[in-house]
């Protein structure tokens, strides 16, 4: 139970990204409590609990060994909708994939090491401002009522973004979301334990792509991204008339299923506000090319933790102090995000002749090599700029110009 009912710092959300902005606050010596409305930490799952040892290694968040279902990614399978499949391997290992419920309970523990308090399960569920103060509302699964202040809110709620709303600042609007599910399965053949596996298809999951990510040399995390209502039941379809994976899955065993929506047009217009920070989903620090938000949200979060802590010791939660989180995450993760939104219209606006047309062109002598040295999970505007400048692909983005001069001007 809570020691207090007045913070400096209340985070709303007990996920990694929440957790990652608790952790820095209270470090920075701020009161923090962490209001989680789930009874277990992590649960429902998130994401595909894929992470780049950079970005790890960044957040200084790197996961023991024993929440580690895979420590050794080295690349990835790129599958063209007629199932043409480009290998890409690095030299060194890139990634880990992890059990991210474990995960995000690992970065709350952390975040409680440093002094920072954990109230659940209670969902806030109102928030006003007065007196220089905030105060929220939260109830419990039984209907318990718990009145709490702060002199700063930062919200790591999610889509949602009930309280954000209530404090004036805006969550991505529906149209910026994708339906996704993943399906954790076993048996399926022809795994390569090193490399994810990503699907291009606008057949079965059009806007987005379907992935494979390896637990072991038989078992993966199993997913899709779509535009249509019922991710799940696309991803069904994927694995029972793919014509790469149709084949590879027949003998296998789905043992857990999750499903959620995801923001990926990019950041929404303003993430803070008198006594007010958006971090991770609520504020769109999604990677607007793979969906991946914990490592590039977990830097604006860990910023916010910084600032918010900051403005308690100054005595300044106006949003003008406050516009710093603003311009400090966007000077660390913007650009990166607004090359990935341009990379995501172009290849949603392709058909699946011309991604086709697209991975025949990348097996030109070169382009391979070019991929396997600048591709980067996290930031992938130094590909981006690479493959813009080959001059093998010119003839393409000739052909398909109209479509990229329209990726480039939409938002």
């Amino acid at each position: 139970m809570i020691m207090d009912d007045d913070y400096d710092i209340i985070v709303i959300g007990g996920s990694a990204n929440g957790a990652q902005a608790a952790r820095i606050a209270a470090k920075k010596g701020a009161r923090v409590l962490i209001i989680e409305d789930h009874p277990t930490i992590g649960i429902p799952e998130h994401c595909s609990g894929l992470f780049s040892y950079y970005g790890l290694e960044r957040l200084d968040s790197m996961p023991p060994p024993n929440i580690v279902f895979n420590p050794e990614i080295y690349g990835s399978r790129l599958v063209a909708p007629n199932g043409k499949t480009i290998t890409v391997r690095k030299k060194e290992r890139h990634a880990l994939v992890c059990d991210r419920a474990k995960f995000d309970q690992f970065l709350i523990d952390k975040a409680i090491e440093e002094g920072a308090e954990l109230l659940k399960p209670f969902r806030a569920f109102q928030a006003e401002r007065s007196e220089n103060k905030v105060f929220v509302k939260a109830k419990s699964k039984d209907g318990d009522t718990i009145s709490l202040s702060s002199k700063i809110i930062i919200s790591a709620e999610g889509i949602r973004g009930e309280i954000a709303k209530q404090l004036g600042l805006s969550p991505p609007e529906k149209k910026a979301l994708i339906n996704a599910a993943q399906f954790f399965m076993k048996d399926i053949e022809d795994i390569d334990p090193q490399l994810v596996e990503l699907f291009q298809t606008r057949e079965f999951a059009p806007d987005f792509f379907g992935w494979i990510i390896p637990m072991s040399d038989s078992s993966a995390k199993v997913g899709l991204g779509t535009s249509r209502p019922r991710a799940a039941k696309e991803l069904e379809k994927l694995l029972n008339n793919h014509k790469v994976l149709k084949d590879r899955v027949k003998n296998s065993d789905t043992y857990y299923k999750i499903a959620g929506r995801i923001p990926i047009t990019g950041p929404v217009k303003k993430t803070y506000a008198n006594q007010l920070l958006l971090v991770g989903d609520v504020a769109g620090q999604t990677k607007p090319t793979t969906g991946g938000g914990v490592i590039l949200g977990g830097i604006a979060a860990q910023i916010a933790g910084e600032v918010a802590a900051e403005a308690i010791k100054n005595d300044r939660t106006d949003s003008k102090y406050l516009r710093r989180y603003e311009k400090l995450w966007k000077k660390e993760i913007g650009r990166n995000l607004w090359i990935q939104r341009k990379v995501r219209n172009y290849i949603n606006l392709l058909s699946d002749k011309e991604m086709n047309i697209f991975f025949e062109k990348l097996e030109k002598k070169g382009i391979i090599a070019q991929i396997e040295k600048y591709g980067d999970v996290d930031n992938q505007a130094k590909l981006a700029f690479k493959l813009l400048r080959t001059l093998s692909l010119y003839p393409y983005y000739l052909k398909t110009s109209v479509k990229l001069i329209k990726a480039l001007m939409q938002k």
